[in-house]
C-alpha cells in the first residue's frame, strides 16, 4: 500500500508537535528605580545666567525589557524637582547595557509644571548589586532644556548632574 505525501507529511507533524516541548513567550522582565540629583546648570539669561547649582531633583522610574533581549532596557520617570522651587516633569529614556554593570542611556526629558521646558538626556549608572533584587546605582546625567515656556527666546539651558539611587526587580 502506498502512503501520500500528505499522510506521510501530517503523521511526521503531528508526531512532532505531540512530542515536543511547548515554546514560551516573550516575558517582561520589570523593575523600578529611584534616584536623588544634584549638580550644576548654565545656558540662562538674566537673572538665572551663569553657572549655578541645579535643582535637587528626586527620580522614580519603572524600567523593563524582554527576555529575549536583556541589554535593551526602556524606562519611563517621574521627576520632582524639591528645591529651591518644586517643579514636576518625566523622562522616557532607553538603557543599553554595557558589561554586567554598565548602563548607558539616551531620551527625552521634561519640566512640565509650574512651567514647561522640552529637551534631550544622556547618561550612566554603575550597579553594585545586593543580592538578586536590588542594587545601588551611582549615576551621572547630562540634560540640555532647548524648547519651553521658561525659556527666553533661544537660549538653551544645560545641567550636569551626579546622583545616587537604588535598582529593584519585580
Amino acid at each position: 500500500m502506498k502512503r501520500s505525501p500528505f499522510f506521510i507529511a501530517a503523521n511526521v507533524f503531528a508526531f512532532l508537535t505531540w512530542f515536543a516541548s511547548p515554546a514560551s513567550a516573550q516575558q517582561y522582565v520589570l523593575g523600578g528605580a529611584v534616584d536623588i540629583l544634584a549638580g550644576l546648570e548654565g545656558g540662562g539669561s538674566g537673572y538665572a545666567s551663569g553657572v549655578r547649582r541645579t535643582r535637587t531633583t528626586l527620580r522614580a522610574a519603572v524600567e523593563g525589557y524582554v527576555d529575549e533581549f536583556p541589554k535593551d532596557i526602556v524606562a519611563l520617570g517621574l521627576l520632582v524637582e524639591l528645591e529651591p522651587v518644586a517643579s514636576i516633569g518625566a523622562d522616557a529614556r532607553y538603557m543599553r547595557k554595557v558589561g554586567k554593570k554598565l548602563r548607558v542611556n539616551a531620551g527625552v526629558t521634561a519640566v512640565v509644571a509650574p512651567k514647561h521646558m522640552v529637551g534631550a538626556t544622556f547618561g550612566a549608572d554603575y550597579r553594585i548589586k545586593f543580592g538578586d533584587t536590588i542594587a545601588l546605582a551611582p549615576s551621572a546625567t547630562g540634560n540640555v532644556y532647548f524648547v519651553g515656556s521658561d525659556l527666553a527666546g533661544s537660549t538653551v539651558i544645560w545641567q550636569l548632574t551626579l546622583g545616587v539611587g537604588a535598582r529593584f526587580a519585580f
